[in-house]
């Protein structure tokens, strides 16, 4: 799960541009503890239309640009199960030009 964020953010990002990597815990509204780790790119970013779909199996912002990157259009789909199964979830921010922030949020025991 980490490494598909990690190599999207490499992959994503802008040539030269940094990635960040930040791990937080928190309490939820609801008073439970969860852990965050948010990988930001300094990328172009992702137009607001698209971040409702990001993770769908096969869905790609752009077809050809993915497909030149070697990607499937499966790694946020997985991602997305993955947290599902742990009692997770990923959110995403994005702003055009500034890059985009996805964070994985999991319970702490």
């Amino acid at each position: 799960m980490f490494e598909n964020l990690l190599e999207n953010a490499l992959k994503y990002a802008a040539s030269g541009k940094r990635v960040e990597v930040a791990l937080a815990t928190e309490d939820t509204a609801d008073g439970k503890r969860e852990a965050r780790v948010a990988v930001r790119d300094h990328g172009p970013g992702i137009a607001p239309e698209h971040l409702p779909r990001l993770t769908e199996r096969f869905y790609r912002v752009d077809v050809a640009d993915s497909r030149a990157q070697g990607g499937t259009g499966l790694g946020l789909a997985l991602v997305k199960h993955i947290l599902n199964r742990h009692g997770g979830r990923l959110t995403i921010e994005s702003t055009l030009g500034q890059g985009a922030t996805f964070t994985v949020h999991l319970p702490v025991a």
